[in-house]
């Protein structure tokens, strides 16, 4: 471990988030230090593993926007801040998914099951002879970008990290476009009686 390295580790959060406005490497390890236990967190409010990625990306990049108007000083302001920003994602998570949830009831929608940790298993679960057309014509429905962010990820099996690269976006909204395209594809097709 290097001087430098053991100079962050040494930092309280609040030292690490002001020293990141000009040493990202202090955010590194801010994110080394609360990802795991605030992952876990956010995982037991959503029960979605990947839904509580996704929201776990999205509070370390809002932190890291935010950093330049953090004022906290002590000790535990820092992880105060972080479980803020994380407490208003979850909270617009689940306000979200009431709308969605009364507007699947309203049209007599079945509610999808929580996703067990991703996405990328679903082309094993598609038998393209027999969902070929149902597949087809969802997909072609889709708006262009989440087409595009699916062909990306599902079909050259890029990183988000590159998906968002060809699509001009951060990782995070490439995997927000692919996880829509794929919630919707999964509807149609569930709609059309296949398993």
């Amino acid at each position: 471990m290097s001087r430098a390295s053991d100079q962050r580790n040494a930092r309280s959060d609040a030292e690490l988030i002001r020293a990141a406005r000009r040493d990202p490497a202090a955010f590194e390890t801010l994110f080394d230090r609360h990802a795991m236990v605030l992952r876990r967190w956010l995982l037991a409010q959503t029960s979605d593993a990947m839904v509580a990625q996704d929201l776990l990306a999205e509070t370390f990049a809002q932190a890291w926007r935010g950093a330049p108007r953090f004022r906290g000083e002590d000790e535990r302001s820092g992880a105060a801040w972080l479980y803020g920003i994380a407490r208003h994602l979850v909270h617009q998570y689940h306000r979200r998914g009431r709308v969605e949830t009364a507007s699947r009831r309203r049209l007599a929608m079945e509610t999808p099951p929580a996703s067990d940790g991703g996405i990328d298993d679903l082309p094993a679960r598609l038998d393209a002879h027999d969902l070929g057309p149902v597949v087809r014509e969802a997909f072609a429905a889709l708006p262009p970008d989440q087409r595009r962010a699916i062909g990306y990820r599902i079909v050259d099996q890029l990183s988000y990290e590159e998906v968002g690269a060809h699509l001009d976006c951060s990782p995070t909204t490439a995997r927000t476009r692919v996880f829509r395209g794929l919630r919707t594809l999964r509807t149609a097709i569930a709609k059309k009686g296949t398993p």
